[in-house]
């Protein structure tokens, strides 16, 4: 997302996929650390917001966990059950 489709605030909307060494170096010597930084970002705000989710629906995840346990599996109309 970051070195692709430029979504960064930071860096801007530059693809930095397939340059050369060379042409990277046009963006100044710290631009690997910046990318890094940026995904490291994303990835952070995504496992935060995945551990809201889940904490938020703890109680129908262990419920669903406790059918599993009776029965092995369920099938998608039993699962979206647990969500209405």
């Amino acid at each position: 997302m970051v070195t692709k489709y430029g979504m960064s605030d930071i860096l801007g909307p530059i693809d930095f996929q397939g340059k050369e060494p060379y042409e990277m170096q046009m963006f100044g010597e710290d631009i690997g650390d910046k990318i890094g930084q940026e995904v490291k970002t994303l990835i952070d705000t995504a496992y935060n917001d995945a551990q809201t989710l889940l904490k938020q629906h703890r109680d129908k995840l262990d419920s669903i966990a406790e059918e599993l346990l009776q029965k092995e599996k369920i099938n998608e109309t039993d699962f979206k059950k647990f969500f209405d």
